[in-house]
């Protein structure tokens, strides 16, 4: 429970200053659902989403595009690795358009997929 607290929380911490870089309107959607095996979290952020060019790194260790006063990189590195070998699920993220009362959004979702039965 703590460490999956600790993905939400990061995952999110990382929309907010993505979030903070843009103008306008600003939202974090988060929505649960499961089928039979698996328990899915989405994550979404209206920050224009992630550079295709980066998109594929930045679940790597000491990636990061934040001022070294900023970030480590380590962050979303730990959030993959805690779903990996301690949820044994799984992580995706994508950009997406998401409509939302009726206003067109990009951004970035990020998938969370964890089996029910641990």
């Amino acid at each position: 429970e703590n460490e999956l607290i600790q993905v939400l929380v990061n995952i999110i911490n990382n929309s907010k200053d993505a979030l903070l870089q843009i103008e306008g309107n600003k939202v974090i959607q988060i929505k649960t659902y499961s089928d039979l095996e698996f328990g899915y979290i989405q994550i979404f952020d209206n920050a224009k989403g992630i550079p295709e060019e980066i998109i594929e790194k930045i679940f790597e260790p000491y990636f990061t595009t934040k001022h070294k006063s900023q970030g480590t990189g380590i962050g979303l590195f730990m959030v993959e690795e805690i779903i990996q070998k301690h949820l044994n699920g799984q992580i995706n993220v994508e950009n997406i358009s998401l409509n939302i009362d009726n206003i067109k959004y990009k951004g970035a979702e990020f998938t969370i997929k964890i089996p029910l039965n641990l």
